[in-house]
């Protein structure tokens, strides 16, 4: 039981820093650097226009939240453990949206794979060992009920 809440807390912790990635490059990187890490994803230009900037900061600053409730998650999942089956399917959606429309739209494969796979292992290692925690969590109290009947 031990390990299997560490490596929930892992993974938590993990999505909520790559999620928080997102505001050191959107808010504190000039739109020249956000075109050199375009180029080595293989898109060759970005828009220029105030509407795309206005964009990427609103996601930014979505991604934002999600890693701050990623981390919320990670510091006591048995306080939210309601919400861990949630946020791990709703990575392993977000990153078959990912993939299917960034093989739909044309995208490099390195942006996709990079964001499609990263998502759907994630979330599928918080659902599972969520999972494995719930089962292990109910033998051990069967176990104990049984001990309190003898």
């Amino acid at each position: 039981m031990q390990s299997t809440m560490r490596g929930l807390k892992s993974c938590l912790w993990i999505a909520g820093i790559a999620c928080l990635l997102s505001v050191c490059v959107m808010f504190f990187t000039p739109i020249s650097a956000w075109e050199s890490i375009a180029k080595y994803f293989g898109v060759e230009v970005l828009p220029d226009s105030p509407m795309f900037v206005y964009v990427a900061r609103l996601t930014s600053a979505m991604w934002t939240m999600i890693g701050i409730f990623f981390i919320i998650l990670a510091l006591n999942p048995t306080k939210y453990e309601a919400m861990i089956p949630f946020a791990g399917l709703a990575m392993v959606f977000l990153g078959m949206v990912c993939w299917v429309t960034g093989l739909v739209m044309g995208m490099p494969s390195r942006l996709v794979l990079s964001d499609a796979l990263s998502s759907i292992v994630l979330g599928t290692l918080i659902f599972a060992l969520w999972n494995r925690g719930k089962r292990l969590q109910k033998k051990q109290s069967g176990f104990s009920a049984c001990q309190t009947g003898l």
